[in-house]
């Protein structure tokens, strides 16, 4: 196995993050924007709910863990899956399974979101998570 080139991996941690984030934040701004103010209306009177700039740091610091932990993963499937799309593929779906798909059962379970709000998340999480781990992938490349 090759050398991981750690200045690479962080770079294209950083780009996949900066990806999944935007994604992320137009699901939740633009498309669910009305369904998140009629939830925050109901969910601050059961328990307390962080500032809105609190919770965008949040969600980068999620989207920034999720982008580097993707590329990670990716540098480290590249000996047997090939240094090609289909790492990137693997390692996307690894990061959306864990990262949000684990959680929205989770959410589900305890009625913490509505149900729309869960599945649109997932789903726009999932192209945030596979664009962002192909993005990385023309990023990263192993020390030589």
């Amino acid at each position: 196995m090759k050398q991981i080139n750690l200045v690479r991996l962080i770079l294209g941690g950083l780009v996949s993050g900066i990806i999944i984030y935007v994604i992320e934040a137009i699901t939740n701004a633009v498309i669910l924007g009305k369904d998140w103010q009629m939830w925050g209306t109901v969910a601050k009177t059961v328990f307390p709910m962080p500032s809105e700039s609190v919770s965008l740091i949040h969600w980068a610091l999620q989207a920034l863990v999720a982008g580097i932990g993707g590329t990670f993963i990716y540098a480290g499937i590249r000996t047997w899956a090939g240094a090609n799309l289909r790492a990137a593929w693997i390692s996307g779906l690894i990061i959306w399974a864990v990262g949000w798909l684990g959680m929205s059962f989770d959410k589900m379970a305890m009625g913490i979101e509505p149900a729309k709000m869960v599945h649109y998340n997932v789903l726009a999480a999932l192209l945030a998570c596979l664009l962002g781990q192909v993005a990385a992938s023309f990023i990263y490349k192993d020390k030589a």
